[in-house]
């Protein structure tokens, strides 16, 4: 992989960072009313026709009066019916995010995207997307054949991506547990005992530090980029609804009857069992997944989340490792987020038909509104809705967040002449000891058309103005289309952006 490191970054500030004020950013929020989705099951079934008397509602424990009760039904197809002679109703807007999390793009998913924009999507929906925790950007959203087009090529190179770093990741680990085999089988003469045991603690530290880094870039959701996006979402009157394609993915682990695993179980060592035993804990991803945070973001935004999970169709092996899916110990927490939101789940390699179906899926919820009695730094705090229905299971926004407003923001890319310019803004403005400032950290990478990363650069600015013009010299790079990527990260607030899309130079 050839990393062009020697092209000029043209930032027009300095780099100079100062120290700010220690005293956090404070915002103040007075909550007067607290609005709570809340869906009730019972067998999995949902639980219709209660009244505002059958709900109670407290917060930190204490009983609150509720002074709005509504009653919301709807579905992705839905539509108003018409009396024969009547006007026709105007429909209300939509707000769809797609979220592709899928490691080998395909046909069937091509399909599904095909029928989403062809019979789901309308003119005046609007829409992001989202994969591998980046959001994707085109540049003529009104055009719904460019917009597809687009999509199936960032997934495709996408593909090829996760694939290298696979596939770098495995032959890693098989070049050292090759070295650890030879030493343990005696190749080369016998070591001391001692020096066996350090080998192997060598090894399972190494594949730690392998598995957390491709947990952290492939797996593991960024909460703060889904955070940033809610905020922006929230201050759009629509009806909002996400679909997640959600493909198990795949990562070499030992196989429990290779060789490799056998000579290390003879050596019965405390300290490799320890280590052993530590890398399966940290191989259970559903310990890092921020299920409690996604759910609370998406029921606090109104946003149904529907889920499509699949299997994989890679397949890459020998006597001491294999590929093996990692994913499936995090499909509950997928699967409550759904649960909670109303939405539709099903696990199925037939995305078209898993689509159809969740499009038809009914959200039946019931919206509470209280006015907090407590304290104003615990208003909307560890809230709790009891139902009488026995035997029923309840979903319920537990914490309220302010969502909407400013959110750090890259705008107006544009790339012509081998030359890449953009603008952030919306970044929080803050007191330092040189006075009023931002901070923003932002990187941009591009890969070629055959997914090589060969350009990748990033910096730290800060700024006393409300928005940092970049500009790009790429003239090193051959003319032809690239797949950029731009992270910028807010660091006074840790609010993130990610812009991604193909551009040609």
């Amino acid at each position: 992989m050839k990393i062009v490191s020697n092209l000029l970054i043209l930032f027009s500030l300095a780099l100079a960072i100062p120290a700010f004020s220690q005293d956090k950013l404070k915002q103040e929020v007075t909550v007067t009313a607290v609005e709570v989705p809340v869906r009730v099951l019972q067998k999995n079934q949902i639980v219709k026709g209660l009244t505002r008397a059958d709900f109670e509602v407290l917060e930190n424990g204490v009983k609150q009066d509720i002074t709005g009760f509504e009653i919301v039904s709807r579905k992705i197809s839905g539509a108003p019916r018409q009396a024969p002679g009547s006007e026709m109703t105007k429909l209300k807007p939509r707000f769809f995010i797609l979220i592709f999390n899928i490691f080998d793009y395909n046909e069937a998913v091509g399909e599904a995207i095909d029928y989403f924009f062809q019979n789901v999507f309308r003119e005046k929906d609007k829409l992001v997307i989202i994969t591998e925790n980046r959001l994707l950007n085109f540049n003529t959203l009104d055009k719904t054949g460019e917009i597809v087009r687009g999509l199936k090529e960032t997934l495709k190179r996408f593909k090829v991506i996760s694939r290298q770093n696979i596939t770098r990741a495995y032959f890693k680990l098989k070049s050292e547990g090759d070295t650890v085999l030879n030493m343990l089988q005696g190749v080369g003469g016998l070591p001391q005992p001692q020096s066996w045991e350090d080998q192997v603690i060598r090894f399972y530290d190494n594949y730690l530090q392998i598995w957390k880094s491709y947990r952290s870039q492939f797996l593991t959701p960024d909460t703060n980029l889904y955070e940033g996006l809610i905020k922006r979402i929230a201050v759009i009157d629509a009806d909002r609804w996400a679909l997640c394609f959600q493909q198990r993915d795949l990562f070499p682990v030992l196989k429990n009857e290779g060789r490799l695993e056998q000579e290390i179980n003879q050596l019965q060592s405390r300290r490799v069992q320890n280590k052993q035993r530590d890398l399966q804990q940290e191989l259970d991803l559903s310990k890092n997944f921020p299920s409690d945070k996604l759910n609370n973001l998406f029921m606090g935004c109104g946003i149904t989340f529907h889920l499509i999970l699949m299997k994989p169709i890679r397949t890459l092996g020998d006597e001491d490792f294999e590929l093996k899916e990692v994913a499936q110990d995090y499909e509950d927490c997928f699967r409550e987020i759904s649960r909670s939101t109303g939405g539709y789940w099903a696990f199925s390699n037939k995305a078209l038909e898993a689509l159809k179906e969740a499009a038809e899926k009914e959200d039946y919820y019931y919206l509470l509104v209280y006015q907090p009695k407590g304290p104003l730094e615990t208003r909307g705090k560890n809230i709790e809705v009891r139902v009488r229905q026995e035997g029923s299971k309840v979903y319920n926004l537990k914490q309220y967040s302010k969502l909407g407003g400013p959110v750090i923001t890259i705008a107006d890319v544009d790339a012509v002449h081998q030359t890449l310019k953009f603008v952030l803004e919306k970044y929080i403005i803050a007191n330092t000891e040189k006075g009023k400032r931002g901070i923003v950290e932002v990187h941009v990478t591009l890969f070629d058309e055959q997914s090589n990363m060969v350009f990748s650069e990033g910096r730290v600015l800060d700024s006393v103005k409300d928005k940092i013009h970049a500009t790009l010299n790429l003239d090193k790079l051959k003319p032809g289309p690239y797949l950029l990527i731009i992270d910028a990260l807010d660091k006074l607030t840790n609010e993130k952006d990610v812009y991604t899309r193909i551009i040609e130079l």
